[in-house]
């Protein structure tokens, strides 16, 4: 079974809750983690009928420089994927949390200034995502704005699309997708401008 590295995510100030990633979970219950990647998705199906917070899902980069999938599991999604796996399993998990709480407690601010320093930090970080956010409304995949736009997605070409972003400046970003990989992300601008072509050759 491949050495995985163990990653925690800590919340900022009170502000986060703390979470476990799929691939720590993977480790502790000696699972593969495509397997829990794969528990997590159907969990997500449930939450989703039920209208409750999805699991988070990232990427990060493996030993071989790809992008990968994971997932980050609060306490009480970690919980319910945990419910479905053996005893043994669930006592592993539950221990790991329990140390997570410890090292939370322990990195509370014990002074005025370390609190100003915290709240520095989680100011900082919240303006980050929220450009991470703000760029991120204005990239799409074929099948995002086809599905926003009431579009069939087979009428773009990717080709075509590459092209555009070349010709007016746009970088092709890339994201994961649980279906087909690694796919491209194209500006807002730069289907609009395909999206008016194609009208105007239908015009034409």
């Amino acid at each position: 079974m491949e050495t995985k590295e163990l990653t925690l995510f800590k919340g900022n100030f009170g502000e986060a809750p703390v979470t476990m990633s799929s691939r720590e979970i993977a480790s502790l219950t000696e699972k593969e983690h495509r397997n829990i990647l794969r528990d997590c998705d159907e969990l997500n199906e449930s939450y989703e009928k039920l209208d409750l917070l999805k699991i988070e899902q990232i990427t990060y980069k493996d030993s071989r420089n790809r992008k990968q999938r994971e997932y980050r599991l609060t306490r009480i999604q970690c919980f319910d994927l945990m419910t479905g796996y053996s005893r043994e399993l669930r006592i592993k998990v539950n221990r790991r949390w329990e140390e997570l709480e410890k090292k939370e407690r322990a990195g509370l601010p014990t002074s005025f200034a370390d609190a100003l320093r915290q709240l520095a930090a989680v100011v900082e970080q919240n303006e980050q995502q929220q450009k991470r956010l703000d760029e991120a409304t204005q990239w799409y995949s074929i099948k995002r704005w086809a599905k926003e736009h009431a579009t069939d997605w087979r009428a773009y070409r990717w080709d075509v699309l590459k092209a555009l972003s070349h010709e007016h400046g746009y970088k092709v970003d890339k994201t994961f997708d649980k279906n087909y990989g690694e796919v491209n992300l194209y500006h807002r601008r730069v289907f609009e401008m395909y999206d008016n072509e194609r009208k105007w050759k239908q015009l034409h």
